[in-house]
């Protein structure tokens, strides 16, 4: 069994920092043995991509950085196999070029195909595709005893459904079968306009929710009033080369262009800095739809470009707050009325991200059908003591918070938003009744401990 190493480990947000004991194996079979012969808790973890505490655990962290293979790849079907520790990133460079590419991808490239199961993630074609759930085949899992299970939405359902999603506490994810998509390019065909409003933004995705292949939409906060969710939407889908697409042979992998080398200044950041910054940005479009053909990086991952971007919010961290608002005839108000929220507590956000989305799939999966808003507060005593009264906000609308981002949420909260928590709760006693698997989110959350009223 690898020795451990004592390691100070934070997630992206940079909150909190946690003195772990980790584990990296380099060979997949000494992923069981951790499991048997280490005495604590144990967390896995892929490249640290959450956001806060969900992938920290003080007595124990196994990483799968370099469990990072292909097991197999069939180029005529786009069925993959590889282990859990290889990057999205690394599966887009080599499955591009062959005419495939990731049926569901985040708004990073740098996430492991574990952690992106563990936190069944989504991407701003939900609306369309789902989650990456809907598209695994079957994964393989190390549970507590050691022991490995291999499971899927039709073999050992209830296990992968407790997995996908579940935050890694059903046990370390070894293997993923995933299902990528055919494309014919690598660029997409894209639509952006500015809206003056929330209800003209939320209008755009009613109109290409049918056409679109993904849609987004960018806030600037700084607007007010009437303007309220001023901003950028934009709707894109893939083309062909007889569209204008580039070919995939003269695909290459995005470069980092810049690197941040250490944590800025908190003051650099502040709502003067972001408000040129949207003025900036916004000031590029008009509310005449400008169609253009784009790669996938500028689309998908534009802050991909910039490394270490999140030591722009200072040593101190920060927290991106994603939560949804339920779909129903007052939607378009309940979304106004939570970004007027934010304004009258003064809490301003550096950036601002609306997608739409269908019912997900599983117990634990984030979206359900509605709208989602994606926020960045700095993380100071102020935030910290006003963001639980937006959890209180969102839970009283029937909405839920992101797992894979969130850092503050209490257990009340949780299972308040949560419906199907108890039953994924029960099925956590049945596949690891001893608690091997516990990290600090979880702690915080009392999933393992905490009965709801």
């Amino acid at each position: 069994m690898p020795a451990t190493k004592q390691q100070q480990l934070t997630g992206w947000g940079n909150f909190p920092v946690a003195e772990c004991a980790t584990y990296r194996p380099e060979k997949q079979h000494e992923v069981g043995n951790i499991a048997r012969q280490h005495g604590g808790s144990l967390i896995a973890r892929g490249i640290g991509r959450s956001y806060a505490d969900a992938s920290l655990q003080p007595e124990g962290v196994l990483t799968t950085q370099r469990l990072d293979h292909v097991i197999a790849f069939d180029k005529q079907t786009g069925l993959l196999t590889a282990q859990a520790g290889m990057t999205l990133a690394d599966i887009m460079a080599m499955a591009i070029p062959e005419g495939w590419f990731p049926p569901v991808i985040p708004g990073t490239r740098y996430v492991t195909l574990g952690g992106a199961v563990a936190c069944n993630v989504h991407g701003k074609n939900h609306f369309r595709e789902g989650d990456l759930a809907e598209h695994v085949k079957r994964i393989t899992l190390t549970l507590a005893d050691g022991s490995r299970a291999t499971c899927g939405p039709e073999e050992q359902s209830d296990l992968f459904w407790a997995t996908a999603g579940g935050m890694g506490m059903t046990g370390i994810i070894e293997e993923v079968t995933l299902q990528l998509k055919r494309i014919e390019s690598s660029s997409l065909k894209h639509h952006i306009y500015c809206v003056d409003t929330i209800e003209e933004m939320m209008a755009g995705f009613a109109a290409h929710r049918d056409s679109a292949d993904y849609m987004i939409g960018w806030i600037d906060h700084m607007a007010k009033g009437d303007n309220l969710g001023r901003g950028l939407f934009s709707a894109a889908s893939h083309i062909g080369p007889h569209e204008g697409g580039q070919t995939l042979a003269t695909f290459k992998p995005q470069k980092t262009k810049l690197y941040v080398p250490i944590f800025f200044p908190g003051f650099v950041l502040n709502r003067y800095s972001m408000a040129l910054y949207n003025r900036y940005r916004f000031g590029q479009y008009s509310k005449t739809p400008k169609d253009e053909i784009v790669g996938f990086d500028g689309f998908f991952h534009p802050l991909d470009s910039i490394g270490n971007w999140n030591k722009l919010y200072g040593r101190r961290g920060f927290f991106q707050y994603q939560c949804m608002i339920p779909e129903c005839a007052n939607v378009t108000a309940h979304v106004r009325e939570f970004l007027a929220l934010l304004q009258e507590k003064n809490l301003f956000s550096f950036l601002g991200v609306i997608k739409y989305h269908r019912q997900g799939v599983g117990q634990m999966t984030f979206p359900i059908a509605g709208y989602s808003l994606a926020l960045d507060f700095p993380n100071t005593a102020r935030v910290r003591e006003l963001l639980p009264s937006l959890d209180a906000w969102v839970a009283n609308h029937g909405g839920r918070i992101y797992l894979a981002k969130d850092g503050l949420l209490s257990p009340e909260h949780f299972y308040a938003m949560y419906s199907n928590a108890p039953a994924w709760k029960a099925l956590l006693e049945r596949f690891d009744p001893k608690a091997k698997f516990t990290s600090l989110m979880s702690n915080r959350l009392q999933w393992k401990t905490y009965s709801p009223s």
